[in-house]
């Protein structure tokens, strides 16, 4: 009987952590699985130079509205509200560009390794300007990568930019966010 009580302890024990990421992951996915996906597409789009201040302003505010409505239903902290706000358009502005490239046949992920994302990478902040040398990373990985970058239109490579910055914010934030 004791040997089924400390089993019965020791699962217990193990399943904590589990739970506890599962709320986690249930709190960093609220936003992104609360906006539509047309409305991902839009912000999507507007991160990427789309559409003009007034479409991007009521994209913001509709993007607020549903933050707020996460933020209460798993009880984040009110300091937590503005790095919280930008994960989510981080994520979902990341999630489009990176389907976006990869429809023009550039890997999002040779981004990832060049300027080390993820969750045990340096994670560059680029939330202001991205420098010369980190440019100079992303072209030569792709030119590795066999991408003859002469072929690469010009306002493809903005949204290569446009994904790079949302990679960075989205790891830095979600960093700031981890229990």
């Amino acid at each position: 009987m004791m040997k089924v009580l400390m089993a019965g302890t020791a699962l217990m024990l193990a399943a904590l952590p589990g739970a506890a990421a599962a709320q986690d992951g249930e709190k960093l996915d609220c936003v992104v699985t609360s906006v539509p996906g047309d409305t991902k597409a839009s912000i999507g789009d507007a991160m990427a130079g789309g559409g003009d201040d007034a479409s991007r302003e009521a994209l913001f505010k509709q993007l607020a509205s549903v933050t707020d409505a996460c933020v209460t239903r798993h009880g984040i902290a009110a300091e937590q509200k503005g790095p919280y706000f930008d994960y989510s358009l981080a994520r979902i502005s990341r999630d489009w560009l990176a389907n976006d490239i990869a429809k023009l046949d550039l890997s999002p992920a040779i981004v990832d390794k060049a300027l080390d994302f993820g969750p045990t990478g340096a994670n560059p902040d680029l939330s202001t300007d991205m420098t010369e040398e980190q440019i100079m990373k992303i072209v030569q990985a792709y030119v590795e990568s066999g991408v003859d970058i002469d072929k690469v239109d010009g306002a493809v490579w903005e949204k290569v930019g446009a994904y790079a910055a949302a990679t960075s914010i989205y790891w830095n934030k979600r960093k700031l966010l981890a229990p």
